[in-house]
């Protein structure tokens, strides 16, 4: 039983390694740790708009994932790449709430 994308879901063009590692992994890390790196030189207002940045960014990133995720050979791992994207999405969120937060000053932070 196969479940590709239907003919009403949206297909992308792009390969699945390309827009998971690199777009997904490789870009978000860099574009999360220029976050942390700036952390505690920045100001509040500066740093929620880089953290709404870095959600919409991961929110654009599921998507295409679950696009272009059965640009594979294996459907295995569409659906593999599937759940990791879902899961770093919302990983993402919370720890942005929670930087943000504690730059507040209403939560200790472990760093």
């Amino acid at each position: 039983m196969s479940t590709q994308a239907t003919s009403t879901e949206p297909r992308g063009r792009t390969r699945l390694w390309i827009v998971f590692w690199i777009y997904g992994v490789l870009a978000s890390h860099l574009f999360f740790g220029a976050i942390l790196y700036f952390y505690r030189q920045i100001d509040t207002p500066l740093l929620a708009g880089l953290l709404a940045a870095f959600i919409a960014y991961t929110a654009w990133i599921m998507r295409a994932v679950w696009v272009d995720a059965f640009n594979v050979r294996k459907e295995l791992y569409a659906y593999i790449a599937r759940a990791l994207t879902v899961a770093w999405a919302l990983n993402a969120v919370l720890v942005s709430v929670f930087l943000f937060l504690g730059h507040l000053g209403k939560m200790r932070l472990p760093f």
